[in-house]
């Protein structure tokens, strides 16, 4: 019981750290991990030890989630450097007509189709310096764009395969399990979006003038124009980029890697043109950049992959075991209950967030085997929703806030009480299902 408790310690101020900025994630989740092994009383060496199986093996077991991610931003810049991501937006836009709220859902729309296979602050930036003009444009105001964009990309990472293999890899399930929780996760935002662009269009009206001016700089103007512009019946394959990559995962239920790759290769046929010579030039560079953009959240899974190697070790389960048991919800009630009363925990890498401490708390509670694992998944992948839509810790959460001139807390204040709401519903429904 005391070793519990003293695990919990380490969570509330590795928690606490975090959120002061004191010390960042990527820092605190491998610091952390060391801790628990020595709380829980693991070796330094052998096959429990803290150099060898919390460090050297955590560092790897979550391999397959962030490779699956670097080859997801990988394809995202490939996308992007080709002209599809602007292709698709574009016509969009276009699709609304003049029409200020047809406009907004269905760029919204998109985006969400766009981040089933996009990933990394790089994508959201790419989508998002296109996708947020046009929103202010048409007289949304600039805090309900940044959260109505940030809803929809989140709809698109619900259903995008290196999410769905994170919580998978976290809690032992396997990717097909989750793909029915998946899509009810991507129907909740969407409907989120619609409903909070609804209410305020119809609080504030159509203005249809700039909420906040945003101006693209001559560079990235002129980047925007040396892009290609896709035509034709290739153009409209390679459009269909996102619809292949879902397919595929639902129909062949392959893992993320295999499925990320057939989306490379499925752009690369449709998309390649030219020179071959400098179209491959521009796929290694693609490479390198999508690499580069995914690095962030690859660091965060190598200290994710510790910490789930310190909880789930015997010794250390042996030593929190009664600790976990009094904790852990053994029935449906006690499960909504549990998780919608601490769902705001999610929040600032918290407890609830299964890329901060909510991988330890996981891997925990699958091991006391007190509810069905795939239950638990579910329900870990509703309540982790929140922070990956608005945690004002999220890279994505701050470019887009800055981007529409606002502070991220600012930003995420605003529907707060709305993502507690859907969260406690999302809850809800999983158990419903899975329990």
């Amino acid at each position: 019981m005391i070793t519990g408790i003293i695990v919990v310690v380490i969570f509330l101020v590795m928690a606490g750290l975090m959120m002061s900025k004191k010390l960042p994630a990527l820092l605190a989740l491998p610091l952390m991990a060391v801790l628990i092994g020595i709380a829980g009383g693991l070796p330094a060496l052998g096959e429990e030890g803290i150099l060898t199986f919390v460090l050297s093996s955590g560092a790897i077991k979550l391999a397959g989630t962030y490779v699956a991610i670097l080859f997801s931003c990988w394809l995202s810049q490939i996308l992007y450097r080709t002209g599809v991501t602007d292709t698709i937006i574009k016509k969009a836009a276009e699709l609304g007509g003049d029409k200020p709220f047809v406009v907004s859902l269905v760029l919204c729309v998109v985006t969400t189709f766009l981040f089933t296979v996009l990933f990394g602050t790089g994508a959201v930036a790419m989508v998002g310096a296109v996708v947020l003009p046009i929103l202010l444009s048409v007289g949304v105001p600039p805090i309900v764009a940044c959260n109505a964009f940030l809803a929809a990309m989140c709809g698109g990472y619900c259903l995008n395969p290196s999410n769905i293999s994170a919580i998978a890899n976290i809690t032992g399930v396997t990717m097909s399990d989750m793909t029915l929780c998946a899509a009810i996760l991507c129907g909740i935002c969407v409907l989120f979006f619609v409903v909070y662009l609804a209410w305020n269009f119809k609080k504030n009206g159509a203005k249809f003038a700039f909420a906040a001016p945003v101006k693209e700089t001559d560079e990235a103007e002129e980047e925007a124009e040396t892009r290609p512009q896709l035509k034709g019946f290739r153009g409209v394959m390679a459009c269909a980029t996102p619809i292949v990559v879902v397919l595929v995962m639902l129909i062949f239920r392959l893992d993320a890697i295999p499925v990320f790759l057939v989306g490379i290769v499925w752009a690369i046929i449709f998309t390649v043109k030219g020179k071959w010579s400098k179209y491959s030039s521009m796929l290694v560079q693609c490479c390198y950049e999508g690499f580069k953009d995914g690095a962030p959240t690859a660091g965060l899974m190598l200290g994710i992959g510790m910490i789930i190697n310190a909880m789930t070790a015997p010794t250390t389960q042996k030593a929190i075991q009664p600790f976990m048991q009094m904790i852990t919800p053994r029935t449906a009630v006690a499960l909504v209950i549990f998780v919608c009363v601490l769902a705001p925990l999610g929040l600032y890498r918290g407890p609830f967030n299964l890329m901060g401490l909510g991988a330890g708390l996981a891997a925990s509670m699958v091991a006391v085997n007190a509810v069905p694992v795939i239950a638990l998944s579910a329900v870990f992948y509703a309540a982790y929703r929140w922070p990956s839509q608005s945690c004002p810790t999220s890279t994505q959460v701050v470019w887009a806030s800055n981007f529409v001139g606002y502070d991220p807390v600012t930003t995420t204040n605003k529907v707060f009480w709305a993502n507690w709401v859907v969260t406690a519903l999302s809850v809800i429904i999983m158990v419903a299902i899975y329990f």
